[in-house]
């Protein structure tokens, strides 16, 4: 059963809606605008992020490669969805990127508690 509380119908005295395209991208959500390029693998933010060739780790290079990555992290984004990949891991932290690249190809790796990066696999 949902009881609501009288006192707080109307407008929301909380949030303006003024920040909610900033939420686009966080929590792994799309972003609703370009999304941010990738410096380092190593380093990136939890959820999507744009790969160019000059990203580095990225697996490709040349004109290709192009792509966007996806980083899952056990320990989740943050509670301003802001969190990147940590230098070093801890104990039951779980990383795992996916790149998608612009020649269709599909790269993946890990890193399990506080040990390195396993090398990307092409997946195809």
């Amino acid at each position: 059963m949902i009881i609501t509380n009288a006192n707080t119908l109307g407008e929301q005295s909380g949030q303006t809606t003024a920040i909610r395209p900033n939420l686009a991208g966080r929590f792994g959500l799309f972003h609703a605008d370009d999304a941010p390029a990738c410096e380092n693998l190593d380093a990136a933010m939890v959820g999507y992020m744009f790969v160019t060739p000059n990203t580095q780790g990225n697996p490709q290079s040349g004109d290709m490669a192009f792509g966007m990555v996806q980083t899952l992290d056990s320990f989740g984004a943050g509670n301003d969805g802001q969190r990147t990949v940590p230098p070093v891991g801890s104990v039951k932290e779980w990383i795992t990127q996916i790149l998608f690249m612009a020649d269709g190809s599909l790269y993946t790796r890990t890193r399990v508690n506080d040990g390195a990066f396993k090398p990307f696999i092409k997946r195809w």
